[in-house]
């Protein structure tokens, strides 16, 4: 491979390279001996940051025509918008700090809830304008192009309730010292992080933060003192004879729940391979579900960042035939998030979710796309009341203003959670079945349905359960507040639920959303 890219310079037969991000990187020196007349970037949201090696390699490259494919231009705010239009047509947009006065704080503002009325005529004017100057060379497809030729898709968000473990370990660490520092702002961001990735942790599996105490203490050379200030006591929380080794699905909600999700689909799918792909962000995790699929014999292959890229299209191929003995499909969102088709899978399954709503997107696009040929389930499985709630809200939050600017969404009465709503990650809902369905000031209670008065505009307080042909919820527009309102809304103790893999799990669950799109699909 390393002589390829001599090989492209010393004859005349090629006159197209065909490179990835990271051979570019390694043959930088001599790529830019060349003069190239166009270049394409795949996947270029990757170059979001002005200031990383790849985006900076490219720009020096000798080729004034540039052409960036990208599904997700805006993954988490304006300016990763910004680098984006300034690499394939730079100064359209001014510079940094300009862009920033005139479309980026004005549109941000205006879609705050405590815009006044002329903010909001401001931020809707200056998105327009964003939207018009740069629609003079973006060509938008959104997957509502091919929505009509796949097969119907079953979405749903399970808010799972936490453990008593679970609890009394949540309830320990936002006491610390540390997390106390954080809300009153007196320490740094990496600290933040810190306490994040700890009840992260929790949240998937308390087995997860058992070994990262126990690796902790056993590091008597390391730095990060505010970590083993965040763990102090932690430890006597657990049982006597608590170990990570011999971790239980009892102590885990969304582990409860991924068991009897999991021994549903087998049994309702007996007749007919059904296989299902599980996702986590993380190693550890995933570690944890690959000895949940031991113990249970379920057969499982997987995929994560330490296989070896010249085997993944291997395992990949082997997994979507309808030979492969595997069940499981076990996924790295970052390491197969991007390019795997899985379509030989029909359930898949987030256990855990990304701050950045273009990873979970990417992730569930795996199996919904062209040549699956069955319905398919997606899952998302979030543990209610937790600071993975307030992860879900701010992605719905990024997705909308993705909207606005790129797709040149409306704002509605209620689109954006406020800033006070999502700055509050340190606190446990112990009292709510899911205080997203809270903040939409719903009246459905969870467990009547109705329809909407309106068709364009559901109200705030109105009723969350719509007729396939109202409001349009099976737009793939990015999810907003006002379009969380059109999903189905079931609360754990529904009598009865119609999707017989909600039904059989419902018993771990505190809340339900539901979204169909394409029903009448053959």
């Amino acid at each position: 491979q390393d002589h390829k890219v001599e090989e492209f310079i010393g004859s005349p037969l090629y006159s197209v390279m065909i490179i990835s991000y990271e051979m570019l990187l390694r043959s930088l020196d001599q790529i830019q001996a060349i003069e190239f007349n166009l270049l394409i970037c795949d996947e270029g949201h990757r170059l979001k940051n002005s200031t990383i090696k790849t985006t900076t390699a490219l720009t020096g490259l000798s080729c004034e025509r540039r052409i960036i494919l990208t599904g997700t231009p805006i993954q988490n705010d304006l300016q990763e918008f910004y680098a984006l239009i300034e690499f394939v047509n730079p100064g359209i947009l001014g510079s940094l700090s300009t862009y920033r006065k005139i479309y980026e704080e004005p549109i941000v503002r205006s879609r705050e809830p405590s815009a006044t009325k002329e903010e909001k005529e401001l931020g809707e004017k200056r998105a327009a304008e964003l939207t018009r100057l740069t629609g003079l060379f973006i060509l938008r497809r959104t997957q509502e192009v091919i929505n009509k030729f796949l097969p119907p898709k079953k979405e749903s968000i399970i808010f799972c309730q936490p453990t008593a473990l679970q609890l009394e370990l949540y309830r320990k660490l936002l006491s610390s010292r540390v997390i106390t520092s954080c809300l009153q702002g007196r320490l740094e961001n990496s600290t933040h992080l810190i306490c994040i990735g700890a009840l992260k942790k929790l949240c998937n599996h308390p087995c997860l933060l058992f070994k990262a105490i126990k690796e902790k203490s056993c590091d008597p050379v390391s730095e990060e003192h505010d970590e083993s200030s965040l763990y102090e006591g932690v430890i006597d929380v657990f049982p006597q004879n608590y170990t990570s080794d011999t971790f239980s699905e009892t102590d885990s909600g969304k582990l409860q729940v991924l068991v009897k999700l999991l021994a549903t689909i087998q049994e309702l799918n007996s007749s007919e391979r059904q296989v299902v792909v599980l996702v986590s962000n993380y190693t550890q995790t995933l570690n944890v579900l690959q000895e949940t699929c031991k113990h249970y014999g379920y057969s499982y292959t997987r995929l994560d960042g330490h296989t070896p890229v010249s085997q993944r299209q291997q395992i990949v191929d082997t997994f979507n035939s309808k030979f492969s003995p595997a069940f499981i499909f076990l996924l790295s969102s970052k390491a197969g998030g991007v390019g795997l088709n899985l379509v030989g899978a029909s359930h898949l399954i987030l256990y855990d979710i990304d701050w950045n709503p273009a990873t979970d997107i990417q992730a569930m696009a795996r199996v919904w796309r062209d040549g699956q040929k069955h319905t398919v389930h997606i899952y998302r499985l979030l543990t209610t009341g937790s600071i993975e709630e307030k992860i879900y809200q701010r992605q719905i939050s990024k997705q909308d203003l993705s909207g606005a600017v790129v797709d040149l969404s409306k704002t509605s009465e209620h689109t954006h959670f406020s800033i006070e709503e999502l700055k509050n990650l340190f606190t446990l809902h112990e009292d709510s079945s899911c205080v997203t369905h809270d903040l939409l000031d719903c009246d459905c209670k969870g467990n009547t349905d109705h329809q909407s008065t309106s068709s364009e505009k559901p109200p705030v307080s109105g009723s969350c359960q719509l007729e396939p042909n109202h409001g349009k919820p099976n737009s793939k527009k990015p999810l907003s507040m006002s379009q969380l309102m059109q999903w189905k809304h079931f609360s754990g103790q529904h009598q009865t639920l119609a999707d017989p893999f909600l039904e059989r799990i419902k018993e771990n669950v505190s809340f339900i959303f539901q979204n169909v799109t394409n029903p009448t699909s053959p």
